[in-house]
C-alpha cells in the first residue's frame, strides 16, 4: 500500500512538474516558431516556414538603432549598479553600522512599490532639475530601479563568505584593495555575474520606466516593441527580433549552467 501511494504522488509531482514547465515554456515556443512565418501577420501555426523576417529585422535601421539603445542602457545600468550594490553590500555584511535595518530598508524600496509609482516619481523629480529626456536620468533611472536586486543578491553572496579570508590576507601585508581583489572578489563573483545578468536583464526588457524618463531620440526596444503594439498589432519584425534575442538568452544561461557546472568538478 505504501509503495503505491509513493508512486502515485510521484506520478502527480511529475504531472504538475510538466505543467508547470509546459505553462512557462509556452509563450516563448510560440513566439520563436512564430518568428518563422512568411505571413505579414500574426499567425499560430504558421503556414509557411521562411527566414524573411530574421533577414527584414537584421536590415531595419529603426529596430537595429532600438536593440543598440537597450544593449547599450541595459550594459551601463548593470555595471553601475554591480558597483554601487556591491559597495553597500560590504557596508550592510561586514561594516559597523548600528542603524543597519533602517538602511537596507531604505536601499530594498523600490522593489516594494510598483514601477509606475517610481516613474512618475522619478519624472517629477527629473523636470525640476532639468534631467527630462536626457540618456544620463535614463541611465540613472535604470540604475535605481535595478540596485535592489543587486544588493539582495550580492549581500546574500558576501553573507557566506568568512571575512577572515581577507583579515588573513591584510596581516600578511597585502592593503586593503588588494586583499579584497584576491580573497573576497573572486569568491563573489558568481554572485557578481548573477547580479549583473538579472540587472541586465531587467533593464532591458523595461517598459514603464523608459516610457516617462526617455526622450523621443531614445527609443528602446521594448518601448519600440510597445508602441508597435499599440499602433499596428504584432509586427513580425518584433517577433523575429524577439525569437533572437530569446534565443541567445537561452544560450547564455545554457553556458552559464555549464560553466558553472564545470566549476563544482574542480
Amino acid at each position: 500500500m505504501g509503495g503505491r501511494d509513493m508512486r502515485l504522488k510521484t506520478v502527480l509531482w511529475a504531472a504538475i512538474t510538466f505543467a508547470v514547465l509546459a505553462y512557462l515554456i509556452a509563450p516563448i515556443a510560440v513566439l520563436i516558431y512564430s518568428a518563422f512565418d512568411d505571413g505579414k501577420f500574426f499567425r499560430f501555426p504558421p503556414r509557411e516556414l521562411s527566414l524573411r523576417w530574421f533577414r527584414e529585422a537584421l536590415a531595419s535601421p529603426e529596430y537595429r538603432s532600438a536593440v543598440l539603445n537597450s544593449t547599450i542602457l541595459a550594459t551601463i545600468a548593470s555595471v553601475l549598479s554591480v558597483a554601487f550594490g556591491l559597495m553597500a553590500a560590504l557596508g550592510l555584511t561586514r561594516g559597523p553600522l548600528r542603524s543597519r535595518p533602517i538602511v537596507e530598508i531604505l536601499l530594498l524600496a523600490p522593489l516594494t512599490l510598483p514601477l509606475v509609482v517610481w516613474a512618475i516619481a522619478l519624472m517629477q523629480i527629473y523636470a525640476r532639475l532639468g534631467l527630462s529626456g536626457s540618456v544620463g536620468g535614463l541611465i540613472l533611472a535604470h540604475t535605481i530601479i535595478t540596485l535592489p536586486l543587486s544588493v539582495r543578491i550580492l549581500m546574500a553572496t558576501l553573507s557566506n563568505i568568512d571575512p577572515n579570508l581577507e583579515d588573513a590576507a591584510r596581516s600578511l601585508g597585502a592593503r586593503p584593495l588588494r586583499a579584497f581583489a584576491r580573497t573576497t572578489l573572486p569568491l563573489a563573483m558568481p554572485g557578481v555575474l548573477t547580479s549583473a545578468a538579472f540587472c541586465f536583464l531587467i533593464s532591458f526588457n523595461d517598459v514603464v520606466v523608459t516610457t516617462f524618463i526617455a526622450g523621443a531620440s531614445w527609443m528602446t526596444f521594448p518601448v519600440r516593441m510597445y508602441s508597435q503594439l499599440r499602433g499596428q498589432g504584432v509586427d513580425p519584425i518584433t517577433l523575429a527580433i524577439g525569437a533572437m534575442i530569446v534565443a541567445l538568452i537561452l544560450v547564455i544561461v545554457a553556458l552559464g549552467e555549464a560553466r558553472f557546472k564545470w566549476s563544482r568538478r574542480l
